[in-house]
């Protein structure tokens, strides 16, 4: 990895945006601050408040600490998209450490990859996950886990309990990207933009407390940051969508029931929604791949929604560009399709080898 550039530079940016520096675990404080009562994640019929969480992933990171695992140390999180998988995240995130997404339902050469490639010291999973993983493992549902849990406190986790100090231009995670040669590319991310990110997407895309955003993507595709990112922002919901829901009727279903507001998908799988269900739905963003030009011109079908259309690519593997279509716009198939535009703020990034 090389080294990232200077905090300073960005810690400048972000105060001429009025926004300051703050590292992910400051972020979920802020939200339980704003609003505590407040749902946080919803996951096939199990709520969990914003307070819930903290607590939840306050004792994870005591255990965490317990390891010795600090700022720079890397920790895989190998679950699935569930509410265990998120208070993984936070936890990982409050201990200072650096969480490294690993869909447990990727390839096995692909996650052998990833795992030889992160050194990390430690991997959280469940029980019957099959790797080749032989360093310290912490299986979330196993008794051993939930010993652990329960001889820590869960009050809020100290900057003095760390093992080292958490300063700005510490890593936050480290996502792998498809690469230009095929093979996955490691690409840190430092705590030092992200404040800066985040309310550019709450303004952005405006994300009130009352929103209803949707976790669909696999955890290993960057753009699981940006659903992360536009709950928390503000204290909103995130909606987990449940590991078999692919798209179609049922991912259209599950976004009309759980009135999600603002949802993030690919093109291949909004080509499969029908939006005329979905009253709800005031943000749409799309990217992941190219959007074909009958796709943009379908965004007259989404003229009903409250919304934005947005075209993204990959905020990690193209430094965060975006467009902005408007619903009521003609689209016409014979121009350009939609392709990466302005960049918004990010971090420090630090390249893979």
């Amino acid at each position: 990895m090389t080294a990232s550039a200077p905090a300073t530079r960005h810690s400048r940016r972000a105060r001429g945006r009025g926004t300051r520096i703050r590292t992910l675990p400051q972020l979920l404080s802020a939200a339980v601050e704003a609003n505590p009562d407040g749902i946080a994640l919803w996951y096939a019929g199990e709520a969990l408040t914003y307070a819930e969480l903290y607590r939840r992933s306050s004792r994870l990171a005591r255990v965490l600490i317990g390891r010795g695992l600090g700022p720079e140390d890397r920790v895989v999180v190998a679950l699935p998209r569930s509410i265990d998988a998120m208070v993984a995240v936070w936890a990982v995130a409050k201990s200072g450490a650096v969480y490294v997404p690993v869909d447990p339902n990727y390839p096995a050469e692909r996650v052998r990859y990833m795992l030889a490639d992160s050194n990390a010291a430690l991997a959280i999973s469940r029980t019957g996950w099959h790797s080749e993983w032989n360093k310290d493992r912490l299986d979330i549902d196993s008794p051993e886990c939930a010993a652990a849990l329960a001889n820590v406190s869960d009050r809020p986790v100290s900057y003095i309990e760390r093992v080292r100090l958490l300063h700005g231009d510490n890593a936050a995670y480290v996502i792998y990207t498809s690469g230009s040669t095929g093979k996955p590319k490691g690409v840190t991310v430092a705590h030092a933009g992200i404040a800066g990110l985040c309310a550019e997407i709450s303004r952005r895309f405006d994300v009130t407390r009352d929103a209803r955003t949707l976790h669909f993507v696999s955890p290993s595709f960057d753009a699981a940051v940006l659903e992360l990112l536009l709950a928390r922002g503000v204290g909103a919901t995130m909606v987990i969508a449940p590991a078999d829901i692919y798209g179609g009727d049922e991912l259209t279903e599950l976004l009309r029931a759980q009135r999600v507001t603002h949802a993030f998908l690919t093109p291949a799988v909004l080509a499969g929604i029908d939006p005329s269900r979905l009253p709800e739905l005031r943000v749409l963003l799309v990217g992941g791949e190219d959007s074909p030009p009958e796709l943009v011109a379908r965004s007259r079908v989404l003229q009903s929604l409250r919304s934005d259309r947005e075209h993204r690519r990959g905020h990690h593997e193209r430094s965060a560009h975006r467009r902005r279509y408007r619903h009521g716009r003609s689209a016409d198939p014979g121009r350009d399709g939609p392709g990466a535009g302005r960049a918004v703020a990010t971090g420090p990034r630090r390249r893979g080898r």
